[in-house]
């Protein structure tokens, strides 16, 4: 079974919409597009889904580790769901894991993100083709709060992400046995 992170995100059917988009003309890259979705789905999932598992829960840089959230663009009524494991690579490089869903779809890409920290904000830029479209990524992220804009040549939007909520512990809910 497909663990929530990899499951198709619920609402409306967004397939149609998508393919009107200027990214989706020719007959080739529509007849591909649907494979590609696939092909992300079930290949980025287990992936993402390992790295969400192995983040820390507490990471102490106030940058790395689980990000939860939504996206959403500002030139159209596109968005969804958004979750993030952001793995340090070095000083101030960061490597983002995203997970994202788009009507009954979602999907997995990574993106690199650079640095500087100011005060307790971590400023950063990144870029990334994904299916041959370069998109610009720049944000701030706080201990707490990652905002972040994107945009490519044909979408602009946001990123507004927070830390999840801590799962109860199992052990810790069941009764204690009485003597």
């Amino acid at each position: 079974m497909l663990s929530s992170a990899c499951q198709p995100i619920g609402g409306g059917d967004d397939s149609e919409a998508m393919m009107r988009s200027p990214i989706f003309h020719g007959p080739t890259l529509a007849r591909l597009v649907p494979l590609l979705a696939l092909a992300t789905g079930l290949c980025g999932c287990s992936s993402f889904q390992s790295r969400w598992d192995q983040a820390p829960p507490n990471p102490t840089d106030g940058v790395s580790g689980r990000w939860i959230g939504t996206w959403q663009n500002t030139n159209n009524a596109h968005g969804g769901p958004l979750k993030a494991v952001l793995v340090p690579q070095g000083s101030n490089t960061f490597s983002a894991h995203f997970h994202a869903g788009w009507g009954r779809r979602s999907g997995s890409f990574r993106m690199p993100m650079r640095g500087e920290r100011a005060g307790d904000a971590f400023r950063f830029g990144g870029s990334r083709r994904i299916l041959g479209v370069r998109i610009d990524t720049a944000g701030s992220i706080r201990p707490d709060e990652f905002h972040a804009t994107y945009h490519s040549r044909f979408d602009t939007g946001t990123f507004t992400l927070r830390r999840p909520q801590p799962m109860p512990d199992d052990s810790s809910s069941a009764p204690t046995p009485q003597r």
